[in-house]
């Protein structure tokens, strides 16, 4: 666990507008404490901010480049450089269904962002945001699944199911229909709440990677969390993914293993 000081701002950098950012600040309010912290928006699809970056041949300043994406960023970060943060973490979305959707060019962004205090160290949400509400109990999340690739998909054309497939719902509705109904209000997520899908999302990670449903017992980067989703659940006849959150994961990774556990005794 890291020890904070003044000197220590954080930047948060969100896909979304607005969800992400209220997740967030209600983790800090009901489990994590106050972070020193600046938070923007990209505001596009982790593909298009690699899009951007193979433009620049990587070579970029983080906060520089979201002051050119929006006036609010640079408004916000009108005071700011790079310099100015000592931890950068950026929290976007798998998003398979995408146009730009390539998982190559996703393993990249996961090897370059691998770092807080450099690049930045980037969390993916599997299949996106609303994965952190998806859940009733710890048994049925445990295998918990979801298709993803949609039209992207490598097998559509010889699919007999694919109409089917095209038609289902988005997954914001079905994460709303199989939850506990309180979590599909943000204001009803308590300390206790936080507490079990902090528990239940790190018990799914364990799982998927080393095949143990229970908190981790030690961190696991974000590379070989997908490598895991590909093994397992992406690269297959009909794609998906186990559904996980990134902010739980984040959690794991501030507060440590131990950390964790003496936060979820509370």
């Amino acid at each position: 666990m890291r020890s904070m000081s003044s000197s220590e701002l954080h930047l948060f950098v969100f896909e979304g507008v607005r969800a992400e950012s209220k997740y967030v600040d209600k983790l800090e309010q009901n489990f994590l404490g106050k972070r020193i912290s600046v938070k923007c928006v990209y505001d596009a699809e982790i593909y298009q901010l690699y899009k951007q970056l193979k433009a620049e041949e990587f070579a970029f300043d983080m906060v520089n480049l979201l002051k050119e994406r929006s006036k609010e960023n640079a408004e916000l970060l009108r005071d700011y450089t790079r310099d100015s943060f000592a931890y950068i973490y950026l929290f976007f979305d798998y998003d398979a269904h995408s146009t730009l959707a390539d998982d190559d060019k996703l393993m990249e962004m996961l090897i370059f962002f691998n770092n807080e205090t450099e690049n930045g160290l980037l969390y993916v949400s599997y299949p996106m945001l609303e994965a952190i509400r998806h859940y009733k109990d710890m048994e049925s999340f445990k295998n918990l699944t979801v298709k993803c690739k949609r039209s992207n998909c490598p097998y559509k054309d010889d699919c007999k199911d694919v109409e089917a497939c095209m038609n289902e719902p988005h997954y914001k509705t079905v994460s709303a229909a199989e939850c506990l109904p309180q979590l599909t209000n943000l204001n009803k997520y308590t300390k206790e709440v936080w507490q079990e899908l902090i528990r239940a999302h790190l018990s799914k990670m364990n799982y998927l990677v080393n095949e143990v449903f229970d908190l981790p017992t030690k961190l696991e980067t974000q590379n070989t969390i997908f490598a895991k989703q590909l093994e397992k659940h992406i690269n297959h006849k009909c794609p998906e993914v186990a559904v996980l959150s990134a902010f739980p994961v984040y959690v794991l990774d501030y507060y440590g293993v131990e950390g964790v556990k003496r936060k979820l005794e509370e």
